[in-house]
């Protein structure tokens, strides 16, 4: 990500060695989530969650906007430009995958792999070559409900609208969706998961333009 953008101004910029207090926050923020609760066999593990964090995240960030409201990372998010590549098998490697595979087990592994394989079915009917996805947006639990997220989300849209950039995103959380809405998402369909009793919700934003928006 560019440094100089001057939309980001305001928020702090992941570096290196921010990965671990990003993947912290993640973990936190999404820790009342029941996928991550059905990932964990029904009982929630901060740590291995935060393991798989950090692995997301340094998988990602070559080519990815990582930013948090404060160096503290209160509230994180993690957007992922259109022109990224999947990674191979060495990337995941050098990214923690072994030993990410090592601690979370086949079982929690395969219900990621699950989840990450239903979820990219939604995107393909509804993502385009000039889409971006935002990939975790969150705020740790005791500092939600405090505005804490809400300039990270505004720079991201400002920059996205500047460069004619849509954004495509799932939630598994009802009420996120008016929150996405108020912000130019369409809800393009609400789905039944059939494992963990979820619902996923697959919403689009439309890439503006600054004249579409004056």
């Amino acid at each position: 990500m560019d440094k100089t953008n001057s939309f980001f101004n305001e928020c702090y910029v992941m570096s290196q060695s921010d990965i671990e207090l990003f993947a912290d926050t993640l973990a936190d923020g999404f820790s009342q989530y029941k996928l991550f609760k059905h990932i964990c066999n029904d009982q929630y593990n901060h740590d291995k969650m935060k393991l798989f964090w950090a692995v997301s995240i340094a998988l990602s960030k070559d080519n990815a906007i990582c930013i948090a409201d404060c160096k503290d990372a209160n509230s994180v998010l993690i957007y992922i430009r259109p022109d990224y590549k999947e990674p191979g098998p060495w990337d995941y490697l050098r990214a923690g995958g072994l030993k990410m595979l090592l601690k979370l087990g086949l079982r929690m592994t395969f219900r990621l792999l699950k989840f990450d394989a239903d979820a990219k079915k939604f995107a393909a009917k509804y993502q385009t070559a000039n889409d971006g996805y935002l990939m975790a947006f969150a705020t740790r639990l005791d500092k939600q409900g405090k505005h804490y997220g809400k300039p990270l989300i505004q720079a991201l849209f400002r920059d996205l609208d500047t460069l004619g950039e849509g954004c495509y995103l799932e939630t598994l959380k009802p009420e996120n969706v008016g929150l996405y809405q108020h912000f130019g998402f369409d809800l393009k369909e609400q789905a039944d998961l059939e494992y963990g009793n979820l619902q996923l919700f697959a919403m689009h934003r439309k890439a503006n333009s600054m004249t579409e928006n004056a």
